[in-house]
């Protein structure tokens, strides 16, 4: 009766019904209340623009808007789609999990949900004939080929690929909506291009409109991201795009070394979680990368087997709250069943330490660990007439990654943590014209550094020799 009565209620409520009010009476927030706005929301809440655009910092609502949003659509737009997009898994399953639970959790919307699915995209149907689609891009924005929809509301676009921004615009009906979300990243991209055109609407909240955001919060970012002037600040706080910057990787090309159906396995250990292997090891010439994360940060193991010309990704031990002594055991025990032939240490912060005492157990294990310097430098092996090429070493490797993604030579498993870190790794050029990477979420990425350095090194013909105290260090 009751869920009769609001039908009865909602239906004589006009479609031009504010926003607010539907989130207040049916929405509720973490602590089951009912949900209210924060001021600076309500412009971009009640917007009817056709096209608009967030260029947000964090922890400002966006997601709160888009699950509002879709709440309202699929009570007061039926027998029309709507597409949430993404580039990335990680960035998808969140958004598209809460809003099923909202959905699922609340009487006025459970019963109107007539279908759901999940695989292979996120589908959900209603009684009144609204669809609520929600796919990441795929290869080349593959996944929005077919489409034809009346909404398309785009999460973290920062990320998304120029052909994937192609096959989208081709996927909305005429006369429909498109909004964008995202937190800029210094990329001169699509995104950043959208947030330029006043042609449509323009939104810029700053993660210091938020209520909870402190003064306290704000200087432990400040501390964190390096100061008010680094690039990661003034994206992820203002919310600005700052100095121009540049992506390390091409994600298409990254999206093209992605093999669906490779034996691979991802482990995940916390603290308390037993470490075992899944199955046996396959005979084979194994490398490991290693990213010791500091203090809080997670660890990252990744295996890697040489299958010349390919090198490819068979296992990542993903590690959270380990201490150091279990990290070392877990590195033994790896040891022990993939007989590495050569393992690549990031020499930063612990990781030179657990290098030392991994070699302290033996002989072997100094002809196999190697620890680099990620700030250092080294020399390749020498030209023609005798002389050697300096390099840094952080630039290398990652020169090494581009070459093998390049020649696809390099085969990945879809591990949506790595394509995430991949599609948003970027970098600036210095003063002098060197290197510089943004800091952030990239243990993987340094983890596949190590491996490729440490099986480049193992492989090639020549020796290379590490530059005196400030390149690689061959202990």
């Amino acid at each position: 009766m009751i869920r009769r009565s609001l039908l009865n209620s909602i239906a004589q409520w006009p479609s031009a019904l504010p926003r607010e009010a539907f989130a207040a009476r049916f929405i509720t927030d973490a602590q089951g209340r009912p949900w209210r706005l924060r001021p600076y929301q309500r412009a971009s809440l009640e917007s009817r623009a056709l096209r608009k655009v967030h260029c947000d910092g964090r922890d400002v609502g966006k997601t709160a808007e888009i699950e509002i949003l879709a709440c309202w659509a699929a009570s007061f737009c039926p027998n029309t789609e709507m597409l949430i997009a993404t580039q990335t898994e990680n960035h998808l399953f969140p958004l598209m999990n809460r809003l099923l639970r909202r959905f699922e959790c609340t009487p006025f919307f459970s019963g109107a949900l007539v279908e759901k699915r999940r695989s292979p995209s996120w589908y959900l149907r209603f009684s009144n004939g609204f669809t609520l689609w929600g796919r990441i891009a795929g290869p080349h924005g593959v996944n929005f080929q077919g489409m034809h929809v009346d909404w398309q509301i785009v999460d973290e676009a920062q990320e998304m690929t120029e052909s994937s921004w192609g096959e989208l615009f081709q996927a909305l009906n005429g006369g429909g909506s498109r909004w964008i979300y995202g937190v800029p990243n210094g990329l001169r991209n699509t995104f950043y291009r959208m947030t330029q055109m006043r042609d449509q609407e323009q939104y810029n909240w700053s993660s210091k409109l938020n209520p909870g955001f402190t003064a306290e919060k704000d200087v432990e970012l400040c501390r964190l991201y390096g100061g008010r002037n680094s690039s990661a600040y003034i994206h992820r706080v203002l919310g600005q795009h700052g100095e121009p910057m540049h992506a390390v990787f091409s994600l298409d090309a990254y999206l093209r070394c992605i093999q669906e159906s490779l034996d691979f396995h991802n482990l995940c250990i916390e603290e308390e979680t037993p470490f075992q292997l899944p199955g046996a090891v396959r005979r084979g010439e194994y490398y490991l990368g290693c990213d010791l994360g500091y203090a809080k940060d997670p660890s990252e193991f990744i295996v890697y087997k040489n299958e010349p010309p390919h090198f490819v990704n068979v296992l990542r031990v993903h590690l959270e709250g380990v201490n150091y002594a279990r990290q070392q055991d877990i590195l033994v025990e790896l040891d022990r069943a993939y007989d590495f032939a050569s393992i690549g240490i990031d020499a930063g912060n612990s990781g030179r330490a657990v290098a030392h005492q991994l070699m302290a157990r033996g002989e072997a294990w100094c002809g196999k660990i190697q620890c680099f310097e990620f700030g250092g430098a080294m020399d390749l092996a020498p030209l023609a007439d005798g002389t050697f090429s300096r390099r840094r070493v952080k630039e290398y490797m990652t020169e090494l990654i581009q070459r093998r993604i390049a020649e696809r030579t390099l085969v990945l498993p879809a591990l949506p943590d790595r394509e995430s870190q991949y599609a948003s790794h970027t970098y600036t050029v210095g003063a002098q014209g060197q290197i510089v990477y943004e800091k952030g979420n990239d243990h993987i990425i340094d983890a596949d550094r190590c491996a490729v350095l440490a099986h480049h090194l193992a492989t090639i013909e020549a020796p290379v020799r590490a530059s005196k105290g400030i390149g690689v260090a061959f202990f």
